[in-house]
């Protein structure tokens, strides 16, 4: 009768131990997911479709163009130097000028307010050079920015736009 029970408290010990070991192992796998010997099926992600203030359902995009001439510091003339975006989707947005040669030109218009959304056009844009320019021609680029949601949050994108404007200095 002795052996019987001894038998049985060992047997209890050993499911209990097994048990533990096996709840451990276990806990462990759901903590951790990926240590898993077998692969768990995923979802692959997808892209979100695009999606912008006011149902704006592509990117902003811009363009810009022309050429401006000074006959003196502070006279020019514009030859059609414009610049043109879609899907811009706020009057808050900003247009940021790029000037190569590096110089402190100031350019307009840096900003959509006053301009129409979410397509549109500027012609003749104003230009004021620096008190002394470091070349007598220089190249205008710029970039828009725009927003778009990603998982539910607005972030703030920017776009460079196509083209050039050359400032040519011709005094």
């Amino acid at each position: 009768m002795l052996k019987n029970k001894n038998l049985i408290i060992w047997v209890v010990v050993a499911l209990a131990g097994a048990g533990l070991i096996l709840y451990s192992y276990f806990s462990k796998q759901a903590e951790n997911p990926e240590s898993t010997a077998t692969p768990l099926p995923t979802a692959s992600p997808t892209e979100e479709p695009f999606s912008g203030l006011h149902g704006i359902k592509s990117p902003a995009t811009c363009q810009v163009g022309g050429e401006i001439n000074f006959s003196s510091s502070d006279t020019f003339s514009s030859n059609g130097s414009k610049i043109s975006w879609q899907n811009v989707d706020s009057q808050g947005r900003l247009i940021n000028w790029h000037i190569s040669p590096r110089d402190d030109l100031k350019i307009g218009p840096n900003i959509f307010a006053n301009l129409s959304v979410p397509n549109g056009e500027y012609q003749n844009l104003t230009v004021r050079l620096p008190e002394n320019p470091t070349s007598k021609i220089y190249a205008l680029t710029a970039s828009v920015t725009y927003g778009q949601f990603i998982k539910g949050d607005l972030k703030v994108k920017e776009t460079n736009c196509t083209g050039q404007i050359k400032v040519n200095l011709n005094f």
